[in-house]
């Protein structure tokens, strides 16, 4: 059997879809021999070029993923596993690489340069989406956009790429899934919903504002009811809240007192008192 008949009969036995190498039939005969009968069936098109080494059997479908990791294979550069796809169609894949674009059997493949860190980010889901919030930056990113991007996750997938994001990045996921202050307290309402980072007399304001009695209590146990009494002296609310919170806080005043007096009873009766 001929080199030529061999070549054929071993991409016939390929699976469909797969591609390959120059260097699979090697065994065959000398490289220039098998060049040779590979530029031959390509020009009677017998198969496709994929790339430089690389074909693929004539007619059959190649999806972009598989051709950036046979042309990794080749190459032996590292790539991010899982490639990113653009709004424009084309694949950008991370890699170890030089940057460079492939047009290749309907696909446009680009691969991009990346720090070996980023491109373990892109191997996987949670990594890309690591990566992107990373290629934007500090600078354009919202404590919101961070939370609706990573707060379901589990402090272990979170730690599993501590070692490979940046330290402003690990310290913005941090502070963007931190327990709510109104939740800590118990307030009716995600008063801090648009920023997880309120400061407390901020909050306080908020709470005084919407003048729920249930809050405002929750307020005054938690801050102290003089705090409460200060944010509130220093802030102007319309007549009608100004007059209801108060009476709230008159009468939380009021109630606290009353509680702590049958304590003060019994600490007054232990004896050295």
């Amino acid at each position: 059997m001929s080199i030529s008949q061999m070549i054929r009969q071993a991409i016939a036995d390929k699976p469909p879809g797969a591609i390959l190498s120059s260097a699979d039939f090697l065994s065959m005969g000398t490289r220039a021999a098998v060049d040779q009968t590979l530029f031959r069936l390509m020009k009677t098109g017998s198969i496709e070029r994929v790339a430089r080494g690389l074909y693929v059997a004539a007619g059959q479908h190649v999806d972009a993923p598989t051709i950036a990791r046979a042309v990794a294979q080749k190459t032996g550069e590292r790539l991010g596993l899982s490639p990113i796809p653009e709004p424009t169609g084309h694949l950008v894949v991370p890699t170890s690489g030089l940057t460079r674009t492939i047009q290749s059997v309907g696909h446009t493949v680009q691969f991009r340069r990346m720090s070996e860190r980023k491109v373990q980010l892109a191997s996987t889901a949670h990594g890309r989406t690591l990566l992107e919030l990373w290629t934007r930056g500090m600078q354009n990113l919202t404590t919101l956009e961070i939370q609706e991007a990573t707060s379901d996750w589990t402090t272990d997938e979170l730690d599993r790429y501590a070692s490979l994001i940046p330290a402003w990045l690990r310290s913005a996921i941090q502070r963007a899934n931190a327990p709510r202050k109104s939740a800590t307290i118990g307030l009716s309402g995600a008063y801090d919903w648009s920023n997880v980072n309120i400061k407390d007399d901020v909050l306080i304001s908020k709470v005084l504002e919407k003048h729920k009695f249930e809050d405002v209590a929750r307020l005054c146990f938690y801050y102290g009811v003089p705090r409460v009494k200060r944010v509130f002296k220093r802030r102007t609310f319309e007549p009608m809240t100004h007059a209801s919170v108060s009476r709230m806080l008159s009468n939380i005043s009021k109630g606290l007192r009353v509680a702590q007096e049958p304590i003060k009873a019994v600490q007054q009766m232990r004896p050295g008192s």
